[in-house]
């Protein structure tokens, strides 16, 4: 018989489930860091390397916030080394003096200026605009036994097109000085050059990592590390569901796998079953943001009883993507053949496509040329909300719910071809 929760552990074990399970927060304890072993290992090798600075890419909710803040654990600082970690975030805002006056205050020194020793912040030092100059040199102050590590994040949130271009001759300028400060610089990018302009001076002096959206075994990995510390199971099909709707993208692993813990234990139960799943879906879709459901009624809304809007955006949801959440045209295919119970030719969503992209909100977004282009959605996150939207709504047929519980399936349908 499986084991029950008495009435005393209620309240801890629903406590605890809270702590582990952190959809809205990035991750920060490296015990609980589910996988990225490859691009962890690429950013230690890019600190160890002096005059090597990082540049941390991907699109939205992937992780990488959560990758920087564990970097203090990962280091395997010898003594008397000593890690000087520091992240400061990028608001629109801000513009480079207001980001290095931000790292300014992270470092602190003593000084006696007529008042005895006080405790100073670099900052203080620079009531004016801050140049590169003055920022090498302010980066110089590390001794050799210390291992200083600045993340800059959310940097493709600058609305100041000088800062990507006075940051890339910061770069240059600290690798060539062989200063070993390592400057780590993060944000919302397809690739290297949308988020630093100057690309080509700094080839030489980063390591440029993109950061995909999270494998099947990093997903699971992320549910097994946390049910195990909570002392509970899950059968395998809760856990497929869970990982194949979350697209990669972990906040959705964190919030299904918390509400899935919450149904089984305000029934004593230390075991998920994918009826809790299933519970937790609707929740998760009651408590989303009102924007994804703003988003989504405005791409499907229409007057024609008979559109498709509904079903073919469904299938966008459910279409083979790449690393980066592209999908062809032509991969909307399938699933809308086995939504609508029906085959379909590309003639027959095209506009549908055309409409998410320019008008609908601009849902999806689209690049490449005419023949082809591929597309994605905006919001990385929108894409699970529409495929629980489409389950609810019972637009996504039996066969693709069971795959959702399938190991062997990931993307629901192959390819069309």
């Amino acid at each position: 018989m499986a084991p029950r929760l008495s009435m005393g552990d209620f309240a801890a074990k629903r406590f605890e489930a809270n702590q582990l399970f952190t959809p809205s927060t990035p991750i920060t304890v490296a015990e609980l860091f589910a996988g990225r072993q490859d691009q962890a290992f690429r950013i230690v090798d890019g600190i160890g390397e002096r005059g090597r600075h990082i540049i941390l890419f991907g699109e939205r909710g992937v992780g990488k916030t959560s990758l920087v803040q564990i970097i203090p654990y990962l280091l395997p600082a010898p003594k008397p080394q000593t890690v000087k970690f520091a992240r400061v975030q990028c608001f629109p805002t801000d513009g480079y003096s207001s980001i290095c006056k931000k790292i300014f205050k992270e470092i602190r020194f003593t000084a006696d200026i007529g008042e005895g020793p006080k405790t100073y912040d670099v900052s203080e030092m620079y009531p004016g605009e801050v140049s590169p100059d003055d920022f090498v040199r302010e980066m110089s102050v590390f001794s050799e036994n210390d291992i200083p590590v600045i993340v800059i994040d959310e940097f493709n949130e600058l609305l100041d097109d000088g800062a990507p271009t006075l940051l890339a001759n910061t770069i240059k300028a600290l690798s060539d000085a062989g200063t070993n400060v390592t400057l780590i610089i993060v944000g919302v990018a397809d690739n290297v050059t949308d988020l630093i302009s100057s690309h080509a001076s700094i080839e030489r002096c980063t390591a440029e990592i993109l950061m995909p959206r999270m494998s099947t075994d990093e997903l699971r990995e992320i549910i097994e590390k946390r049910l195990k510390q909570l002392g509970m199971t899950i059968e395998p099909d809760a856990k497929w569901k869970i990982i194949n709707l979350a697209k990669g993208l972990p906040q959705y692993v964190h919030g299904l796998g918390k509400l899935s813990c919450f149904w089984a234990i305000a029934e004593r139960r230390l075991h998920m079953t994918e009826h809790d799943t299933n519970r937790a879906i609707v929740n998760l879709l009651d408590t989303s943001e009102q924007t994804f459901k703003t988003a989504y009624e405005t791409a499907t809304r229409s007057n024609q009883p008979d559109n498709l809007f509904k079903h073919v955006l469904t299938a966008c949801a459910l279409a083979k993507a790449d690393e980066n959440g592209y999908f062809a045209p032509v991969a909307v295919r399938e699933p809308l053949a086995g939504i609508l119970g029906r085959g379909v030719t590309i003639a027959t969503f095209q506009n549908h496509l055309a409409d998410f992209a320019e008008k609908r909100g601009q849902i999806l977004q689209r690049i490449g040329e005419q023949r082809s282009h591929r597309l994605r959605f905006r919001h990385p996150a929108m894409q699970p909300y529409v495929i629980m939207r489409g389950i609810q709504e019972g637009i996504v047929d039996e066969r693709a719910k069971q795959a959702l519980s399938s190991p062997q399936q990931g993307d629901l349908f192959p390819n069309a071809t």
